[in-house]
């Protein structure tokens, strides 16, 4: 009967040590993390031995320095990104991009390329609430020594007139997907359009770099 009794002690004690042991571990997954930090707090900022401030990668970037909170949108100090300012067309302006150099390549093929040429002229039709859209009305892309001539399209770009995107038809038989780049915007001086064409069988990544009358 002793040593029973002397078993069952044992045993009751092992239990409460493990008890015991387990307690933090139950502690510290239930216990409620703390809000009073964001989570990039701790590696955003922290100091070297001069007491200066090492930014986080992303703090490092011009414009975005300043804050005493460390957070983006500080007071640039240095080189910042500016927002172009908005374009002023009126509806009925024309917009003729014409090349002085250009380049093609067949999609699918190794050694067929060459010197690509071509003009496009855009009318604005409507001035929308963010952009403007328009009229792909004339000219030409010459690839491969053929000549297309433009019959149709339509294009849209936004506030700024920096960008454009559109598609269009052309004689003889052609497509072409349309995006577009200007130094300032399409009222500016040059540009550079880029053609996804197709005539046929055949698709034609086509550059155009060239300049912009307005």
């Amino acid at each position: 009967m002793k040593t029973r009794t002397a078993q069952l002690a044992a045993i009751a004690g092992i239990v409460v040590a493990a008890a015991l042991i387990a307690t933090p571990w139950v502690f510290a997954a239930t216990a409620t993390p703390s809000t009073s930090t964001p989570p990039y707090s701790a590696t955003a900022t922290t100091s070297n031995s001069t007491g200066a401030q090492n930014n986080a990668p992303w703090q490092q970037g011009p414009g975005f320095q300043g804050r005493a909170d460390n957070q983006p949108g500080g007071g640039p100090t240095g080189r910042s990104f500016g927002i172009p300012s908005a374009a002023n067309l009126t509806v009925g302006q024309t917009i003729t991009v014409t090349s002085t150099s250009g380049s093609y390549n067949a999609i699918g093929t190794t050694n067929s390329n060459g010197t690509a040429s071509g003009t496009v002229t855009l009318t604005v039709t409507s001035k929308l609430s963010e952009g403007y859209t328009l009229s792909i009305t004339s000219g030409s892309i010459v690839v491969g020594g053929t000549t297309y001539t433009i019959s149709s399209g339509t294009a849209q770009t936004g506030p700024s007139a920096d960008v454009i995107s559109g598609q269009g038809t052309t004689t003889p038989t052609g497509q072409f997907l349309l995006q577009g780049s200007a130094r300032g915007s399409f009222a500016g001086t040059t540009s550079q359009l880029f053609l996804d064409f197709k005539a046929g069988a055949t698709e034609y990544a086509v550059t155009l770099t060239g300049t912009v009358q307005s």
